[in-house]
Order: C-alpha cells, then structure tokens, then sequence
C-alpha cells in the first residue's frame, strides 16, 4: 500500500473508532434518561442493524457477480480509483477534479481483468462527462490486501516496472487475489 493509501486507511480506522467512542456515550446518555435495557438494546440492535443491511447489500453484489461471470462476461470488481492517480495516468477527471493536482477523492468504477491486463472503468455518469479507462497491463506488479472493517473491502497496489505505485480500493478482495493467482498459473 503506498503511503497515500495508509493515511486514507488511518483517517478511515480513526472516524470508525471516533463512531463507537459515540455510540457509546450516546447509550450512557440514553441509559440515564430512559434505563438500562432500552440502552442495552439499542446498543446491540443498531449493530445488527447496520450488519443485515450490508449484508443484504454486498449478497446482491454478489449475486450479480455470479451472473455476469455465468453469462461468460470476465471476472470484475466494484472499485475507486484516487482523483490523483487517474490525474498521473492521463485519464480525465471530471468538473472540479480536473483542476487541482492535489485532489483528493476516488472516482467509483469497476475493475475488470480480461486477457491478462486489468482494466478500471468509470461509472456511466462520469465516463458520459469524457472520464477515460485506466489499462494495467502484464508488466504491472499486483499486491491485494484485505482492509480491516466491514464490507469486505480491500486494496489493490499495482506498480508500474518503473516504480509508480497506485492504489485501487475494490470489493471482495479475497476473490481478487485468488482469480489474479489463477492467472499466473
């Protein structure tokens, strides 16, 4: 992971812990005000609440997945690619992106392995706004690694033979690693 991927990670485990750190004083503040069980409660369904969402959210991700790769479509994965490294591989940001190269931010897309190269495409509002695709080809060195916390997110470094490195975050990282092994093989 290059350096602008561990600061993202750090804000991202630093606003998840500051998140329980509130949900826990705001159950000490329900707990004096309305007793201890609707604390209690609260506290354990908000929780499974927020998990049965996205689980009902990531399934039907899945699902979708599964059809397109039985439909004969190559495997691909949700995926965001940082504003600055779109900027560095000449593929056009959209509005206001466009016009700082210290922009910060991801462009959501999909990422799609086909014939050996990987490819990220932007989503259909942003490649209608002249957004470009991204091609990895061979020559691009790939390393996955799955993120702490839920979602089953992860991230994808790949680095050019002359050493630029780019984070890609993608979904289901483990299904990744392994299709990329597949590959080699």
């Amino acid at each position: 992971m290059t350096g602008h991927g561990r600061d993202r990670e750090r804000r991202r485990r630093t606003r998840a812990l500051l998140g329980a750190g509130y949900l826990v004083a705001s159950t000490a503040v329900l707990g004096l005000e309305a007793g201890w069980l609707p604390a209690v409660l609260t506290v354990l369904g908000v929780p499974a609440l927020l998990y049965a969402l996205a689980a009902v959210i990531m399934g039907r991700e899945s699902r979708a997945e599964h059809r397109r790769r039985a439909a004969g479509e190559p495997p691909s994965w949700p995926a965001q690619l940082p504003v600055q490294a779109a900027l560095l591989l000449g593929a056009k940001a959209p509005g206001r992106h466009a016009r700082r190269a210290d922009e910060v931010g991801e462009l959501l897309g999909r990422l799609t392995l086909s014939s050996g190269e990987l490819r990220w495409a932007p989503r259909r509002g942003d490649r209608d706004r002249g957004v470009g695709e991204v091609t990895f080809d061979r020559s691009w060195s790939a390393e996955v690694v799955p993120l702490w916390g839920p979602g089953d997110q992860g991230c994808l470094t790949l680095t050019s033979p002359v050493g630029t490195a780019v984070d890609i975050w993608i979904r289901r990282p483990v299904d990744l690693r392994a299709t990329l092994a597949e590959q080699v093989r």
